[in-house]
């Protein structure tokens, strides 16, 4: 807070108004601190930005390939009818627990380099299985917004069982291999395990 107002020229306490006046966007760290965005302080004086809008889209496996193009439609009409002029949707085929996938390094190298303005995604798992918010606000840090299509709030249970059926899927993938009868009867069986109440 001290630096941006250093830098715009007015008092902490002003920057406070601001934000509650809606004049600035603030973004609040886990404990509570207000952070004023870098894109923000450029907006306010003035300097203008080179950013896009991106689209992100991912499925686990190859057969998903129809779901992965379903993603991809959604995304542009999204941005169509928001008015945004959407530059790329970025893709991948592979599960959300791996961090090295292609289009998902690339779309960070871009926030971090501060190209991008948006991020649109259809659901939050297709960007990432765990620490969405965390990323969320990494984003934000860098003047990214992270906007979600269908934000369906799931219940702590279903988002729990969501989340053991991704990590015992990607491990038994790691362990057997996808195609295996090994792989296929082990998800199945912790899917049966885990849908009984």
């Amino acid at each position: 807070m001290r630096e941006a107002a250093k830098i715009l020229g007015v008092s902490v306490r002003t920057i406070q108004r601001w934000d509650k006046s809606g004049k600035i966007r603030c973004i609040r760290t886990p404990g509570g601190k207000r952070r004023v965005p870098e894109s923000e302080i450029r907006r306010i004086l003035g300097l203008s930005e080179e950013r896009v809008v991106v689209g992100y889209a991912r499925v686990s496996s190859r057969s998903q390939r129809d779901d992965l193009e379903r993603q991809v439609q959604a995304i542009r009409e999204y941005a169509s009818q928001r008015g945004y002029e959407l530059a790329e949707v970025l893709t991948d085929v592979g599960s959300g627990l791996n961090e090295r996938r292609r289009g998902y390094l690339r779309l960070l190298e871009m926030v971090a380099e501060r190209r991008v303005s948006r991020v649109i995604v259809t659901y939050p798992d297709r960007l990432t299985r765990f620490g969405f918010s965390t990323l969320k606000f990494l984003f934000q840090a860098f003047g990214a917004e992270i906007e979600v299509i269908n934000a369906r709030e799931m219940t702590p249970r279903e988002e729990l069982v969501e989340d053991l059926i991704a990590i015992v899927t990607s491990f038994a993938s790691r362990l057997y291999g996808r195609r295996s009868h090994r792989y296929r009867r082990l998800v199945q069986g912790v899917r049966k395990l885990v849908s009984e109440e």
